[in-house]
């Protein structure tokens, strides 16, 4: 093949200034290796990565280079003795032999030689070179996703995970219901179009994005002037931050505890009380030091704020309580008494004020029928990345024609085993662009106008820059840069929206098994374990209570706790989690857990919502027939189902 030219060399390399003896051998491997400029610089951040653990300061001199070209040639004979293996003879193989390039001609010739049944299908090993997930430069990409699908290896045959996926018998079949007798849903026609509202925005609260304000100083007057928004820094955080936010979190629940109960004064539970009192704060175990041991009844503090208690913790006796549900982390509060100033028996957990959450004739907005589809991933098997679930998936929205469709990620994700082990030469963005966003395209051009399709970031998502918890939106530019269709929207993670006046709430975090390993409970008033780890959410009114995130989990950004907290009660709450997918109703707000789409080898679940309008359904017989009492969540059919 020709010689590459050395400008483009330059501009793949990018701020990597080439010398000449570099350009020369640069040219060499390119024309021995069948390489583009593109391809060389993927096959260098290889190499950076595996034998310098990605140090940045490796620059491309020529002897860097002979190191890179001896592992290319590592690795081009291993995968010619797997050819030679395959092949079943002996194939006599030069080092400046070319490989085999495909235009339109020969790839038409070819696929018309398939139909015909003259050509056997062709064959390639799977790739096993080991790569990095550093994000290439637009050029890169572009280059490499226009290549991808001229390549052979379109032709390889499915894993054995795909054959048996598609020849599964318990696609379509529900594995949970919601409100299943409610009447079958009339959505009007024509479709009218969805009309959603972002409640952070609404409320005037500051969007997530990469520049942020925050939360330290919620005590200054609006009208003051605030300093410039801060680029955000998520891998800095004082631990001042977190303990005032920690702080500002107790003192907010014991405002409303003590307007709710309209209690004249709170206690301080570390000083002895003779009498029965009632005290808010903050569950935290006793065995700080050890972060493997569980929390038990035996092991509770009692951690005070600063202008309650003066930050102290106090140990908690529950042997007397009749029903709790505790977990670190979570606010509380409690009755009961301090007799010795050493302990604090509790007589009661006292239940925390709600939210407010009206009913439907009482908010502004009208409730207006519509139905969704939403799903979880990952969206592909584990041993490869086809994303048929996705397939499958958006095969049964387009059927469907929901009014909305919600994808939560991680579409890429950096739990999938391939990745994680180096198994795949494509970046992160490249398997996007090429595997995810047809798929996106289709839906979007299959469903009508007037529907919505959203997309949610992930904590495990690769694509996004944005590793803590709380995430922004996906950025227009990265959107358009993996082709994903205009009229396809992102929201933040988490996001609480309005759907045609049903809020709806959304964690893509999977707060729930982090929670599970945690709490301790006795006779809880919710018994159905799993939408109780839900309704804690609910209930503290924050997408992440849990003191202390687990080690392989996201950071929680204690600067941005005011996007984690709950700006009212939501109507649904959906918390996507690897536990058993499920959909209850408790205290008129449904929680749903969809499952995922797909769980290792096998296909996952979806979920579909269809709610109703009020005047179409019975209300219940306490409302004595008056429509307007009635909740959303009443309105509202989940179904579960097998993709």
């Amino acid at each position: 093949m020709p010689a590459v030219d050395p400008a483009q060399l330059q501009k793949a390399f990018g701020s990597a200034r080439l010398e000449a003896d570099a350009i020369i051998e640069c040219q060499s491997m390119c024309q021995v290796f069948g390489l583009t400029a593109s391809d060389l610089f993927i096959r260098w951040q290889t190499y950076v990565i595996n034998r310098h653990g990605g140090d940045a300061g490796i620059l491309p001199t020529r002897e860097r280079l002979l190191e890179a070209r001896s592992m290319l040639q590592q690795e081009h004979d291993r995968r010619a003795s797997q050819r030679q293996s395959q092949a079943g003879h002996t194939v006599k193989l030069t080092r400046n032999r070319e490989r085999t390039h495909y235009d339109k001609k020969s790839v038409e010739g070819l696929l018309q030689n398939m139909v015909s049944g003259s050509q056997e299908p062709l064959r390639t090993p799977q790739s096993a070179r080991r790569v990095g997930l550093l994000k290439t430069n637009a050029s890169a990409v572009r280059d490499r996703s226009m290549a991808s699908p001229m390549s052979p290896s379109v032709f390889a045959e499915p894993s054995p995970s795909a054959i048996r996926y598609s020849n599964r018998t318990n696609t379509g079949r529900t594995e949970d219901t919601l409100h299943s007798e409610l009447p079958p849903q009339q959505l009007p026609e024509p479709r009218l179009p969805l009309t959603v509202h972002d409640l952070a925005a609404k409320s005037g609260d500051t969007e997530l994005s990469s520049e942020y304000e925050s939360d330290e100083d919620e005590s200054a007057s609006p009208s003051a002037p605030r300093a410039p928004a801060r680029r955000m820094r998520y891998m800095f955080e004082k631990l001042g931050t977190r303990t005032e936010t920690i702080n500002r979190r107790i003192e907010r629940m014991a405002l409303d505890v003590k307007s709710e109960y309209e209690i004249a004064a709170l206690a301080n539970p570390t000083y002895p009380h003779q009498d029965a009192v009632t005290a808010v704060g903050r569950i935290v175990n006793i065995n700080l030091d050890d972060a493997a041991a569980l929390i038990s009844s035996d092991t509770l503090l009692l951690e005070t704020s600063r202008r309650l208690g003066n930050g102290r913790r106090i140990p908690l006796d529950v042997q007397a309580t009749p029903s709790f549900s505790l977990f670190p982390g979570q606010i509380v509060a409690v009755e009961g008494k301090n007799l010795k100033g050493s302990e604090f028996a509790v007589s009661q957990f006292r239940a925390l004020p709600r939210l407010p959450h009206p009913a439907i004739g009482d908010r502004p907005d009208a409730v207006e029928p519509f139905d969704a589809v939403v799903a979880s991933g990952p969206y592909t098997l584990s041993d490869n990345f086809e994303y048929e679930p996705l397939r499958d998936l958006v095969d049964h929205a387009l059927a469907a024609q929901p009014s909305l469709v919600l994808l939560l990620g991680p579409f890429v994700s950096e739990a999938h085993p391939m990745l994680r082990d180096g198994q795949s030469d494509l970046m992160p963005e490249e398997i996007f662009s090429s595997k995810i966003s047809p798929h996106l395209a289709r839906l979007r051009e299959g469903l009508l106008a007037s529907s919505a399709i959203y997309l949610v970031p992930s904590t495990d998502e690769l694509c996004c820059p944005y590793v803590s918890f709380p995430q922004p939106p996906l950025s227009r530019e990265l959107l358009a840069r993996v082709g994903v269709p205009d009229g396809v929207e992102s929201l933040s993670n988490p996001a609480q929206i309005s759907v045609n006046g049903v809020s709806i709430a959304i964690s893509n975090i999977d707060a729930l098994f982090h929670l599970v390993k945690e709490e301790v409970s006795r006779l809880p008033v919710l018994s159905d374990r799993l939408p109780r780890l839900a309704w804690h959410l609910v209930e503290q009114r924050h997408f992440y209570p849990l003191a202390v995130p687990p080690a392989d989990c996201a950071g929680i950004l204690a600067s941005q706790d005011g996007k984690l907290r709950m700006l009212a009660a939501p109507d649904i709450l959906i918390t996507p989690s690897q536990l058993r997918q499920f959909a209850r109703m408790h205290e008129n707000v449904i929680l749903l857990n969809p499952g995922h789409s797909s769980k290792g080898l096998f296909g996952g679940t979806f979920a579909r919502l269809a709610v109703r309008a009020p005047k179409s359904i019975d209300a219940p017989s306490s409302m004595l027939g008056d429509s307007t009492k009635v909740f959303p969540a009443e309105c509202t059919s989940v179904e579960i189902v097998r993709i």
